[in-house]
């Protein structure tokens, strides 16, 4: 079993950025003796290969970076272990060593890591793989297993949308600002999924660009690379999510409409009504009258009452644990919340899967992923099938999806 890290020319740009390259690879064997294979730095002329890890466990602090490099067959990411067990990532920067000071203070110095001197990248990764070992030591802690799982998986997932990159407008610096300039290759911007939050539930932003939060003007410098966007959105997801915890059944049709008539209110003030009353509350009032929230509520009274006696509830796909220690101040309606936003994760993750398996043999793309939506680079060529494809993997779980299109992210309809 080997640490390795990998360190890119530049470390501002995206791993995927056609100008950044490797210029370092360190490499420790578990418990032995470490080396640096140089690729691309001023101290070093020759190159290295990195042949005799292509089997190996591999532990590293961040596995999209590192199969931005070669997709490597078995990683385990140590970044998400240690979420996965405590809910944190880890800060591997707290040193404040000499290497964060130069990239921060000459952060407009192209491949700034190909000069800066090999002892002192060596010196930063002894300190990253002694954080790595001690971490490695909880492995027996946990339901290991299961942390394979979602390692794969939800890295498989994330890691497939960005490499695709999201085409951007010539205007787009006009649009955001100049900072967004030097994250342009090859006239594409990538995104990157955070996967280690409180919640885990994605964020996703790199460079100056927020692509979680995108505003309607924002949106507008990104274009297709095909034909159009295509965009699938759910359908009321996080209602319809926990319609399948409670085993309730919504008739046919918008959920918020139906939920409407229980409020006497219309499709758009049902919407805000509800979501207070879900994220807010729920009343005596409401769960007599309404009885999706009746059952609701009984719902979060019992995963609350779960919480405090076992010390943890469990994701329901990927078994990951809620659990007590990791969390200050939680109440009922927390411990509610950051379960439905988790399994909202792992539905994704799985379905991510599913669309990047059939969209192997065809041009269309899955660009990003939002947190009830996904949006299509659409190749016509593909013909109208793959619409319809896409559409009945991402309906598989019974979740109806609204689908939008356009010749910019903005104008979508």
């Amino acid at each position: 079993m080997y640490i390795v890290i990998p360190i890119f020319s530049d470390g501002f740009l995206h791993p995927m950025h056609s100008h950044n390259s490797i210029s370092l690879l360190y490499v420790k064997e578990l418990g032995g003796e470490s080396k640096m294979l140089t690729f691309n730095h001023m101290d070093q002329l020759s190159t290295d290969n990195f042949d005799f890890l292509t089997d190996a466990e591999i532990l590293t602090p961040c596995a999209k970076t590192l199969y931005s490099l070669y997709p490597f067959r078995r990683v385990y990411d140590i970044d998400i272990f240690n979420w996965w067990l405590f809910n944190k990532p880890v800060d591997w920067n707290s040193n404040n060593d000499c290497i964060d000071i130069m990239n921060n203070r000459f952060f407009n110095l192209k491949n700034i890591n190909t000069v800066i001197p090999i002892y002192k990248h060596v010196e930063k990764c002894n300190n990253i793989a002694n954080y790595i070992e001690q971490i490695w030591k909880n492995k027996d802690k946990t339901n290991f297993n299961d942390y394979l799982l979602y390692n794969n998986e939800a890295i498989l997932a994330y890691c497939s949308i960005e490499r695709k990159g999201i085409k951007v407008s010539d205007d787009v610096c006009d649009i955001f600002d100049n900072r967004v300039k030097r994250h342009i290759s090859q006239q594409k911007l990538f995104s990157n999924y955070f996967l280690k939050t409180t919640t885990g539930r994605p964020s996703n932003a790199f460079g100056s660009v927020n692509f979680a939060a995108l505003d309607k003007i924002h949106r507008a410098a990104f274009i297709p690379e095909h034909d159009m966007f295509i965009e699938y959105d759910y359908d009321a997801y996080h209602l319809r999510l926990i319609a399948d915890f409670i085993n309730y059944k919504f008739p046919e049709g918008s959920v918020h409409e139906y939920l409407g008539s229980w409020y006497g209110v219309d499709y758009n003030e049902s919407k805000a009504i509800t979501f207070k009353i879900l994220y807010g509350g729920i009343s005596n009032e409401i769960a007599n009258k309404v009885p999706f929230f009746k059952k609701v509520r009984e719902f979060i009274s019992l995963q609350w009452k779960l919480f405090n006696q076992q010390k943890y509830i469990q994701t329901y796909i990927y078994k990951r644990r809620i659990a007590v220690n990791n969390y200050n101040k939680m109440n009922a309606n927390k411990v509610f919340n950051y379960l439905i936003q988790a399994h909202e994760t792992e539905v994704n993750i799985k379905t991510i899967i599913e669309l990047q398996r059939y969209l192997m043999n065809v041009k269309t793309n899955l660009v990003l992923s939002t947190y009830d939506g996904f949006l299509f680079d659409y190749a016509t060529k593909d013909g109208e099938q793959v619409l319809f494809n896409i559409k009945k993997i991402m309906e598989r779980n019974n979740h109806p999806v609204k689908l939008k299109q356009g010749l910019n992210y903005s104008e979508m309809s």
